[in-house]
């Protein structure tokens, strides 16, 4: 099972997920019934190395800054048009 760091997020919004992009970040969401969403920010450092189409609907784990773990589910992806490597957003789904 692969492990992903990432922090919690307090702000939302279009202006503000531009600047993450910018500092090679990218905005996420983990969510599922009966649980509250979590809005998150992932590095892409972080990220690079794994192939995610690989664990598309597999089990992930998530550990936040403080230690705390999800288990999760890859939803969906959302790529930038024309920079395919570049993710522009993730959904994830609460096991």
């Amino acid at each position: 099972m692969n492990n992903i760091k990432f922090l919690k997020r307090t702000e939302i919004g279009k202006k503000f997920s531009r600047r993450l992009r910018i500092n090679n970040q990218f905005p996420a969401i983990i969510y599922g019934k009966k649980k509250k969403e979590i809005p998150v920010i992932i590095n892409n450092t972080d990220i690079i190395n794994i192939d995610l189409k690989k664990f598309l609907k597999k089990k992930i784990q998530l550990i936040d800054e403080k230690k705390k773990t999800y288990k999760v589910k890859i939803l969906d992806i959302q790529y930038h048009p024309y920079k395919n490597s570049k993710i522009i957003h993730i959904d994830f789904l609460f096991i």
